[in-house]
């Protein structure tokens, strides 16, 4: 609750966390382009898995 991923002494999260497009992370965050969509400007539902 703030604001922050909390990570442990080794830098491994203590909190889910999720990227768009279901990228997978691997010793660090995705590429931009494993976790990036297409966006037209209009509403648009999204669906993160959370890792824990």
């Amino acid at each position: 609750m703030n604001g922050k991923l909390d990570t442990n002494l080794l830098g491994i999260p203590k909190e889910g966390y999720g990227f768009s497009n279901d990228a997978k992370a691997s010793l660090g965050a995705p590429t931009f382009s494993a976790a990036s969509f297409p966006y037209e400007g209009k509403n648009l539902e999204l669906k993160i898995s959370l890792d824990y």
